[in-house]
């Protein structure tokens, strides 16, 4: 077909997909989504109609498309042709196509490719027709705004210009234009030049201190100078002694913050003897106390003094920097310390089970008031610190689940289709467009209506879409949608073979991956329990197997069974101890034992663990496994007697 073009093969996607699909378990009947069974021969025919595209057979084409109507996947079809033809596309076109693909990311994604298309063929108009408010990526900010500028609306163009360009980053080269008129017809005052380079200075960005020069006024130039030279060597706030100004008050703030992360110390010097400057706004005061507090409490050489920075964290109540106070507080047993902490913090956060069951901890070992309705109250919570009170109180677990209610048979149109969609693109094996269909699909919906839609995806047989229809909806009571049995055979049978418990391995990989197999980390770990490559083969080659490579790991068996066996190794490095092997699967063995050469209770240790990823790692983990161990009436404890007993 004459101006049809897309950017990949569409039959080629559709190769990648089924080569990746899994088989498709039979699925609940719903009566307004057929089965994924039910949808095989229009499968079957999206992939043919999908060839002939490719092929530009469009009379061939358009007879299958027409017979796919009611097919989810016929929106897709229909995205790759209107890609095509953006050159000539009308904004009402435009808007006629996002309506028919309302409830999928393609309607999103479309506008995008149609708004950067206008704007490089500088048709403004038809830009902005197709626009009900301003676009949130920056880059189309940008072209937004030079529509604006270039269609009259100069005023509005140049008060968008002034907030794109006051950032402490580099933006966009789309604003170039934009803010080269802005600046040639308005010009660049003093005050937004300075406003720049102090967040280019906390953003530690250098260069564009040095960029926003060329703006400015002379006398502006000397200070912009002197900022740098702080920025580069921050100790030159150290026996300042130019003239008190507004400016420089924000240089020796800036420096001296700057200070504190290399010497909290000097920081703390620095400013007794600055800080009496009447130029100091209590702004300025307050940022550079919490920036010596935080470095302080993580310093663990040259900190402020103790005194001074336990009475600015009573004075500052700041919610982080008390916690973290509290924290090493908590390693060091002082009691009656974080019973006095724990009133600096906000009171929604000293209602946490966390806090809760800290103050508790103090009372008793303070040996005061008695704290027996603190243990009590938390004792009836489902978290780690809920259950470790129902240990002290030697009494049941307590899950406070609501049971599954009938899914609403009301749902819209555009969450139909999305619903729609992501089964098909799972029965094509396309698990990250279904994945980003289905949280499509939850944003758009009321928070109250996520929970049934999780529903639906259990009865499906799509675990990890339960739970995050479970997640979305905060439906957190929702039991049997959060904590799913996935894979359950697999876990049984490694499990059988390590000598592990099946319900340990599941909930490692429900905090790892939520039990999404093919979920990958920034960092690169992959699949149910979230393996590194490098981790996978030493594993592999432990095992005398052969690695299938980082691909390979996307398929839940050999996953877990590597997983599996890694872990069994910490436990066995750790003597059994689960709390330490947890934290070594998340952090790795040589920190945990770097953070074991103290004497403390588990309790104690699990709570200061300096990674708060891996602190709530080990906690989740635990309290995972409280959960499903319950539900499936299987005798359980948090930790055994031996973890309780151990110092670490």
């Amino acid at each position: 077909m004459p101006g049809v073009t897309s950017s990949c093969s569409v039959l080629g996607l559709i190769s990648l997909m089924m080569s990746l699909a899994l088989p498709v378990l039979a699925a609940a009947e719903i009566d307004w989504l057929p089965s994924s069974e039910r949808w095989a021969q229009e499968r079957a025919l999206y992939q043919k109609a999908a060839a002939e595209l490719d092929s530009g057979a469009w009379n061939r084409y358009q007879e299958m498309r027409d017979r796919l109507r009611d097919y989810p996947l016929g929106v897709d079809l229909d995205f790759s042709i209107k890609l095509g033809q953006l050159h000539d596309m009308t904004a009402e076109e435009a808007r006629l196509f996002m309506t028919s693909a309302e409830g999928t990311p393609l309607a999103s994604r479309f506008l995008v490719a149609y708004l950067r298309h206008k704007a490089q063929d500088r048709r403004w108009q038809s830009f902005l027709d197709v626009l009900d408010d301003v676009p949130e990526m920056p880059e189309l900010q940008c072209y937004y705004y030079r529509a604006k500028l270039a269609t009259g609306e100069r005023e509005v163009a140049f008060q968008g210009a002034a907030r794109l360009w006051n950032v402490g980053f580099s933006q966009d080269d789309a604003c170039d234009p934009l803010f080269d008129r802005w600046i040639a017809l308005r010009g660049l005052d003093d005050a937004v030049i300075w406003s720049r380079a102090l967040k280019a200075f906390d953003a530690k960005n250098g260069h564009l201190i040095r960029y926003v020069k060329r703006f400015a006024s002379v006398p502006l130039r000397r200070d912009l100078d002197e900022l740098a030279a702080v920025y580069r060597r921050p100790s030159r706030v150290e026996g300042d002694h130019h003239q008190p100004s507004a400016r420089h008050a924000d240089i020796l703030v800036s420096g001296v913050v700057r200070l504190a992360q290399l010497s909290p110390a000097r920081a703390y010097q620095t400013f007794r003897s600055l800080r009496e400057d009447d130029t100091f706004t209590e702004a300025h005061l307050r940022t550079v106390t919490s920036a010596i507090v935080r470095h302080s409490l993580f310093a663990e050489r040259s900190p402020a003094p103790p005194d001074w920075v336990e009475a600015q964290i009573a004075s500052l109540r700041d919610d982080d920097l008390t916690v973290i106070w509290l924290r090493n507080a908590i390693g060091d047993g002082e009691w009656e310390a974080v019973g006095i902490a724990l009133e600096w913090l906000s009171p929604d956060l000293r209602a946490q089970d966390r806090w809760r069951y800290w103050s508790a901890r103090s009372l008793e070992a303070l040996g005061g008031k008695d704290p027996q309705s603190l243990w009590e109250s938390l004792a009836t919570a489902r978290s780690f610190h809920g259950f470790l009170a129902a240990d002290r109180l030697a009494v049941d677990y307590q899950l406070n689940a609501v049971s599954p209610t009938t899914p609403s048979q009301a749902f819209t149109g555009p969450t139909r289709l999305g619903v729609g969609r992501a089964q098909e693109l799972l029965a094509l094996g396309d698990w990250r467009q279904a994945k980003e269909q289905w949280r499509h699909t939850l944003n758009q919906m009321p928070q109250t209506e996520r929970a049934a839609l999780g529903q639906v995806a259990l009865e499906r047989g799509w675990p990890d879409l339960a739970t995050d229809a479970a997640n979305a909806g905060e439906s957190w009571d929702r039991l049997d949608l959060r904590f799913p049995r996935s894979y359950w055979q697999t876990f049984q049978s490694v499990a059988d073979e390590l000598e592990v418990d099946p319900y340990e391995l599941l909930s490692l990989a429900r905090r790892e991956s939520g039990l999404y197999p093919r979920a990958r980390s920034k960092v690169g770990a992959r699949g149910l329990m979230q393996l590194m490559p490098a981790t996978a083969r030493s594993v592999a080659n432990d095992r005398d197997e052969v690695y299938g490579g980082a691909s390979s790991l996307y398929d839940p068996s050999t996953n877990i069974t590597l997983g599996a066996t890694y872990y069994v190794d910490l436990l066995r490095r750790f003597e059994g101890n689960r709390v330490k092997a947890l934290a070594a699967y998340n952090a790795g063995p040589s920190r945990v034992v770097r953070w074991t050469e103290r004497d403390m209770e588990v309790d104690q240790w699990v709570d200061s663990i300096p990674f708060g990823e891996t602190r709530e790692y080990v906690q989740a983990v635990l309290a995972y496994l409280v959960i499903y161990r319950t539900r499936a009436e299987q005798p359980v404890s948090l930790l055994t007697e031996a973890e309780r007993k151990e110092l670490y």
